[in-house]
């Protein structure tokens, strides 16, 4: 039995569903409330708990062989904090996941993600690795680079809906990595129950481009010139809430440096998608108003 902690979110929709395609069975941990009727009607268990509360994820990891985890807090709000859920929140899950005898616990961190960082998912992420690195647990640490959906998809696609300008935080010829999150959960898949990945940390990225890179591509796609505009680390961008623009700072501040994961996609069998390929899926139709 495989338990996906953010089966209602996109990166663990794709992998429980994927998973329950190849005919897996799969637990769901599901917040009373949440649209969780495409994991039942597509054959998953559902385990009604939360991050916050202990108890329910003691339940939930019962005969639980093994755990994949991709929840955050991070765009929640309310209760939901990182504090809450990032940090005590997976402290609670790995010694529940202790206690029920867990085989495998692959939880998705991020590269770049460290102890002593000004953004606090990050800590947040950080202090979970470390947890489960003493944990004595099986684990399996995915840290993938930008995810192109949120990245490109989303911040960039949202600033096109409004007119032909996009705002771009620090350096625009600075090189960053990105990679789908449809690749990121071919990986997650593909590490359970393989040896390969025992106890390993796995970083994974598609392709190191610019944003200014990023736009032209665009423009050339969807068949109208965008206006690249700059602001300075830390500034404000309408529209974007608070969690992103800690997290863009950070990138304009150098935070995530560029890598190239060759031997991760062969490793582990990926066909990775590239940003130009997933741009042009993405803005194939024109997205700027004329």
């Amino acid at each position: 039995m495989d338990l996906v902690i953010g089966a209602t979110g996109s990166l663990g929709g794709h992998i429980a569903h994927r998973l329950l395609k190849d005919g897996q069975p799969v637990r769901a941990l599901v917040r009373e409330g949440s649209d969780y009727s495409k994991l039942q009607s597509g054959g998953a268990e559902v385990a009604l708990g939360d991050l916050k509360n202990r108890e329910s994820l003691d339940r939930a990891c019962v005969r639980a062989d093994r755990i994949v985890a991709t929840a955050t807090a991070a765009a929640r709000g309310g209760e939901d904090q990182i504090a809450s859920v990032d940090r005590d929140g997976y402290q609670d899950l790995i010694e529940a996941a202790v206690a029920a005898g867990v085989g495998q616990f692959v939880f998705v961190s991020a590269h770049g993600f460290a102890a002593d960082s000004p953004v606090e998912l990050a800590r947040a992420k950080a202090a979970t690795e470390q947890a489960l690195l003493a944990s004595g647990l099986n684990y399996t640490i995915l840290r993938p680079v930008l995810f192109m959906e949120a990245w490109i998809g989303m911040i960039l696609g949202a600033q096109l809906q409004t007119g032909p300008t996009v705002v771009v935080m620090g350096d625009p010829d600075a090189p960053l990595s990105f990679v789908t999150a449809s690749n990121v959960a071919d990986l997650a898949i593909a590490v359970l129950g393989n040896p390969e990945a025992e106890r390993k940390t796995i970083p994974l990225s598609a392709q190191t481009v610019s944003f200014r890179q990023l736009t032209d591509w665009i423009t050339e796609v969807g068949g109208h010139s965008i206006a690249l505009e700059t602001v300075p680390p830390g500034t404000e961008i309408p529209g974007l809430p608070p969690v992103v623009l800690e997290l863009w700072t950070w990138l304009a501040e150098g935070g995530m440096e560029p890598i190239e994961t060759v031997e991760t996609a062969v490793k582990f069998g990926l066909a990775l998608e590239s940003t130009r390929a997933f741009i042009e899926r993405t803005f194939g139709t024109p997205t700027v108003p004329q």
